[in-house]
């Protein structure tokens, strides 16, 4: 049986604002490191933990994370591609952003109350015009801490807005910026979506909002989650019939993820 849990109630949250980050939380009073006794060490290698028997797996994020069941489909690849493997996924309550949670004295808490062997991060600020600019501190702060844990760190950088043809590939490179600082890993969901759409513009990855992901679209980001988790190649899983997608359609998607990967690796091993 599926094991997801949450520790917080989820509360939804309106994703209106133009300038930031598809969706986000609630205004924080922010501190700084000194005062809730952040001391990290810089610079850690990355933990690699493609190949452990029992995947447990915590995710920040805000409704993205929530779209489709994005965690339900990451863990149905895991457990077909990893047979006997035993997985079980936490999604964090409400939907902050990374430097908000810092900063609640919860969320940090909760993951180093646990021995995650991978901790997804979602919710670095960012400007969708790309006119504006955003500190990456408390990210960074984020993947030292995961480290400290011995948990694989995976960074979520968000798939682009429908009609937005430089969005994916923009936010990537900023956490391709935050990595160059600190390592970790960068799962390469915008530049999937851009890839699939060179090949098949006409496919549908959003909802009608233009902002969330259909669920072909949270088929494709889990099928990203899955390799650079696993280091599983994504085209060699298998067609699932329970899954409301096309056939010939899955196995599109896992090409395109397959493919992104091959270019831009998710993790330093």
């Amino acid at each position: 049986m599926s094991k997801i849990s949450f520790y917080f109630l989820y509360v939804m949250i309106s994703c209106s604002s133009l300038l930031l980050s598809g969706c986000g939380g609630g205004s924080t009073t922010q501190g700084n490191p000194q005062q809730i006794g952040i001391n990290f060490p810089v610079g850690a290698e990355v933990p690699d933990n493609r190949y452990v028997d029992h995947y447990q797996i915590l995710v920040f994020g805000n409704s993205h994370v929530r779209s489709h069941n994005l965690t339900g489909l990451i863990r149905q690849f895991i457990l077909a591609g990893r047979p006997g493997a035993v997985v079980d996924i936490t999604v964090a309550g409400d939907g902050s952003y990374l430097d908000e949670r810092l900063y609640n004295k919860v969320d940090l808490a909760f993951m180093q109350s646990r021995s995650w062997t991978h901790v997804i991060l979602q919710g670095q600020k960012y400007s969708t015009t790309g006119l504006n600019s955003y500190p990456i501190d408390d990210s960074l702060i984020w993947l030292r801490a995961v480290k400290a844990q011995g948990a694989t760190p995976v960074l979520f950088p968000e798939h682009g807005q429908d009609g937005n043809s430089t969005e994916g590939s923009r936010v990537h490179q900023l956490h391709q910026t935050i990595v160059a600082t600190e390592p970790g890993c960068i799962a390469p969901v915008g530049l999937a979506w851009d890839k699939v759409w060179q090949q098949e513009p006409r496919m549908v990855l959003h909802e009608a909002d233009g902002n969330h992901a259909a669920l072909a679209g949270t088929f494709l980001t889990a099928l990203v989650f899955y390799q650079s988790i696993t280091g599983n190649n994504a085209e060699l899983l298998g067609y699932f019939p329970q899954i409301p997608v096309p056939a010939e359609q899955q196995q599109f998607l896992r090409q395109m993820a397959a493919a992104t990967l091959q270019q831009s690796p998710a993790c330093p091993f």
